[in-house]
């Protein structure tokens, strides 16, 4: 698997030799480098032109970030693609990191790295003064914060890295913000609704200047650019883009049933694990204590209770909501519907008291759509009868599918 590392250059020659020097020797993975230079007055084209490895692009002015990304997007070959701004200097397993945490889950669009200089999550206190300690102070992170991670709602774009399939459904970066400033937030908002997770990779640190290309430009004139496209965000999307990108979700409780019917919840709980902010799981049978905790799930033991009903509302009794799903143990949610149902989550109106949702039992969907979503205070018994409730319900393209062994079809109780 082949990443394809974009950078651009504006002037600032030292700095991108720094950059492309570490790239070269901290990057055992297959890579490509496209470098977009934007309109350089230094030694930087010239120096660039004799790289044997680089695919280079030049512009004779200043494209702008997002246009320029876009363009070393536009012939970029690899299957993962890493926005590098060209003012870093990677360490060893910089890449190796991120990578592992990118294809972790098919949930995950979008990773970055954590930096000495940034705004939001990704900023961390560093001990070295000097670029000769960079590397030991990054290697002893690395072994303390292996295998972690932090989902976050932003990535910073001095360091992106992206599925390419990612891109290619929601597009690359936004040129309506000109010369740059709110490009990176704008990708972030589209990758977040359209159901992928955001993670910092905290294995992964590089050293980041800061803000090297935007000092050729005077204060004032960044200052008044930065509101200019604060504004352009929030005409596009309606409202103020940091409000959107850390609009609180619905918090989901997933209500997980296993009857003496049921086959594996395993599968059931798998599916649900990274989206549901709770799982509970009801046992008919008194034996899945042991499974329920290694999900870290709330354990309801019903094993004295043979009415289905009554079940269901011990589960809704332990949730905490406001939001409850309903599953049996051999249904489960899919990797893209999962994505879907955290759209819904990100999406759903105050007034949606309950989600109907397609059921499917040996590859075929039921005809009607069942309510499996619904807001805590939806009486459970009565939630197929709307017509008692004034508050909305809505249709939802998520379906609920059955493990192939599941005989039966799945119910839902009214």
């Amino acid at each position: 698997m082949k990443t394809s590392i974009i950078i651009l250059t504006r002037n600032q020659f030292h700095l991108t030799v720094l950059c492309l020097e570490s790239i070269r020797k901290y990057t055992p993975q297959p890579y490509e480098i496209i470098v977009v230079d934007n309109g350089s007055a230094d030694l930087t084209p010239t120096y660039l032109k004799i790289q044997p490895d680089i695919t280079l692009i030049c512009n004779e002015d200043n494209a702008g970030f997002a246009a320029g990304c876009n363009q070393g997007l536009a012939v970029a070959t690899g299957e993962t693609i890493l926005f590098l701004n060209n003012d870093t200097v990677v360490t060893p397993q910089w890449l190796t990191s991120m990578l592992e945490v990118l294809y972790s889950s098919p949930d995950i669009g979008m990773v970055g790295p954590l930096t000495n200089y940034s705004s939001g999550h990704q900023i961390i206190p560093v001990t070295y003064t000097d670029l000769l300690d960079l590397n030991s102070f990054a290697s002893e992170h690395a072994k303390r914060h292996q295998g972690s991670t932090t989902e976050v709602r932003r990535l910073i774009g001095f360091c992106m890295l992206v599925r390419r399939s990612v891109l290619d459904e929601v597009g690359g970066f936004d040129e309506l913000y000109g010369l740059g400033n709110f490009e990176d937030d704008d990708l972030c908002l589209r990758v977040a609704r359209a159901g992928y997770r955001l993670l910092i990779a905290n294995a992964s640190f590089i050293h980041h200047v800061g803000h090297a290309t935007m000092n050729d430009i005077k204060k004032d004139n960044v200052q008044h650019l930065m509101a200019v496209n604060r504004h352009r965000a929030k005409e596009k999307w309606g409202a103020d883009i940091f409000d959107l990108i850390y609009k609180e979700d619905i918090r989901l409780t997933c209500c997980v049933l296993v009857t003496s019917k049921s086959t594996d919840p395993a599968l059931t709980l798998a599916s649900i694990k990274e989206v549901a902010d709770e799982v509970v799981l009801i046992d008919q049978r008194g034996e899945c204590e042991e499974i329920a905790s290694s999900y870290g799930a709330k354990y309801v033991d019903g094993h004295r209770e043979r009415n289905k009903i009554k079940l269901w509302k011990l589960g809704i009794e332990q949730s905490a909501g406001p939001y409850i799903l309903l599953l049996e143990a051999g249904e489960y949610i899919s990797d893209e519907d999962r994505r879907k149902l955290r759209v819904l989550k990100r999406s759903i109106h105050p007034e949606v008291a309950a989600v109907c949702m397609q059921c499917e039992n040996h590859g075929i969907l039921n005809d009607s759509y069942q309510v499996r979503l619904f807001h805590h205070s939806f009486p459970f018994p009565y939630l197929d009868d709307f017509n008692l409730y004034e508050r909305e319900v809505q249709e939802s393209e998520i379906e609920i599918k059955c493990v192939p062994s599941k005989l039966y079809a799945a119910e839902i109780v009214t």
